[in-house]
C-alpha cells in the first residue's frame, strides 16, 4: 500500500512540475490535465525506467513524455519528432530552459528517420497515416530497436465497438478545434500493428490501456531479443 501511495505521489509531483513549466494558462491547464488523466505516461515510465538505452519518441507533441520521464528520474537521452511545428516550438522552449539532453525536432515521420538505436515510443500516431505508410513506418522503427530494447505503441485498433467510435469522435473533435492536425484517419487493425515484428526477433504483448476513459486505447509492446530465434522447422 505504501509503494502505491509513493508512486501516486511521485506521479502527481511530476505532473505538477511539468505543467508549471508552461507559461500560458491554457497550455499549462491542458498539460496538467493530460498528464494526470492519461495512463500512458506512468505505463511508459514503468516500461522504460530500468533501461539506460536512449529513447526515440515519434509523434512527441510538446514533449510531455520526455519531460514526465525526466521528472520521474529517468536520465536517458531523449529524441522527439513531430510534424506539428506549433507543438514542437512549445516543447523546444521548455526543453532548452529546463531539461538536459532532450532534443525535439520538427520532422515528418513519413520522411527519412534519423539514425537511432535504443527504445522507441509511438503514441497515437498510426491512425493519422495512410495504411501503407503505417506499414513502412513500423518496419523502419523495428530496425531502430536495439537488442534488449522495446517499442511501445499506443493506439486504437479498429474493431468497430462502442469504444472505437468514441475514440473516433474524440479525434475528429480535436481536429475541429485545431489542436490535432487535420488529416484523414486510418485506424489500424491489430494484425497490421504486429506484422512488422517477426516472432523470431520480438516478444509481443498487448493490453488495454483504457484507464477511466471511454476510449479504445491499447498498449502494444515489442521487445527485441538479444538474439534472434531460429524459425521452427516445418
Amino acid at each position: 500500500m505504501e509503494n502505491r501511495r509513493g508512486d501516486a505521489d511521485e506521479h502527481e509531483t511530476a505532473c505538477a512540475r511539468v505543467a508549471a513549466q508552461f507559461s500560458q494558462l491554457w497550455l499549462r491547464t491542458y498539460v496538467g490535465s493530460k498528464l494526470r488523466r492519461d495512463p500512458v505516461y506512468p505505463a511508459a515510465y514503468e516500461l522504460l525506467r530500468d533501461s539506460g538505452k536512449p529513447i526515440l519518441d515519434v509523434g512527441c507533441g510538446v514533449g510531455l513524455l520526455a519531460f514526465y520521464l525526466r521528472e520521474r528520474g529517468c536520465r536517458q537521452s531523449l529524441l522527439g519528432l513531430d510534424l506539428d511545428s506549433r507543438k514542437i516550438g512549445h516543447g523546444q522552449r521548455i526543453a532548452q530552459a529546463h531539461y538536459q539532453d532532450v532534443d525535439l525536432r520538427d520532422r515528418d515521420v513519413q520522411q527519412a528517420l534519423p539514425d537511432f538505436s535504443g527504445n522507441v515510443v509511438l503514441f497515437d500516431v498510426l491512425h493519422y497515416l495512410p495504411l501503407e505508410q503505417q506499414t513502412i513506418l513500423l518496419a523502419h522503427l523495428a530496425e531502430r530497436i536495439a537488442p534488449g530494447g522495446v517499442l511501445i505503441i499506443r493506439d486504437c485498433p479498429r474493431d468497430n465497438g462502442p469504444r472505437f467510435w468514441m475514440t473516433y469522435m474524440a479525434e475528429k473533435f480535436a481536429q475541429i478545434v485545431s489542436w490535432n492536425l487535420k488529416t484523414p484517419l486510418h485506424f489500424p487493425s491489430r494484425a497490421r500493428i504486429s506484422e512488422a515484428f517477426g516472432l523470431d526477433k520480438f516478444d509481443q504483448e498487448s493490453r488495454p490501456l483504457w484507464g477511466k476513459s471511454p476510449f479504445n486505447n491499447y498498449l502494444f509492446i515489442f521487445r527485441r531479443r538479444a538474439r534472434a530465434t531460429a524459425p521452427a522447422a516445418e
